[in-house]
């Protein structure tokens, strides 16, 4: 059985990006936010064109005209 400290190590270890260096791949303009379409994008990039279209889709079509203008956002660069 694998302890913890050994799932740790064996992970750590793995080449996987980090949730920042996901993050920072999907944001294309360099302007600290992801937006819908970047998401999407980075997504169909990894999984498919058209990948959850109808979802994606959706999700586009109420984020249009908006903005996220939450005092918690930092810029990544």
């Amino acid at each position: 059985m694998l302890h913890a400290e050994e799932a740790l190590a064996h992970y750590s270890t793995m080449p996987y990006p980090s949730v920042a260096d996901n993050i920072a791949a999907m944001d294309k303009d360099r302007d600290g936010i992801v937006t819908v379409h970047e998401l999407r994008e980075f997504i169909e990039s990894k999984r498919g064109k058209g990948y959850e279209k109808k979802l994606f889709d959706e999700v586009e079509k109420s984020a249009e005209n908006r903005s996220c203008g939450s005092s918690f956002s930092k810029s990544l660069y």
